[in-house]
């Protein structure tokens, strides 16, 4: 993480997006290319549809410009993967 980015998060953040990190890296993970000119949360949903994908797990897109962009899947519905590191204790039933 850059410097001047960690300069700004107070400590307590740093460690729960640690926290957070090391949760949901143990889950298993699938990636997928996005097509067409649907959003990568459609792309995501449709690829959780089509291979029968079972909660929870991490999934992560490709855009078509080479970026990333990674959801977690839980019981509840799909979130963003930054939205989930930062309040993993709402998913830690689910991870653990």
């Amino acid at each position: 993480m850059p410097t001047r980015i960690r300069r700004r998060m107070s400590p307590f953040n740093l460690r729960r997006n640690t926290r957070g990190k090391r949760a949901l890296s143990k889950l298993e993970s699938f990636s997928c290319c996005q097509q067409g000119r649907e959003k990568t949360c459609t792309t995501a949903r449709n690829y959780i549809r089509d291979n029968n994908i079972q909660p929870p797990c991490i999934i992560t897109v490709t855009k078509k410009s080479g970026k990333d962009d990674k959801f977690f899947l839980s019981k509840t519905g799909l979130f963003e993967y930054r939205y989930a590191v930062i309040n993993h204790k709402l998913f830690l039933s689910e991870i653990v």
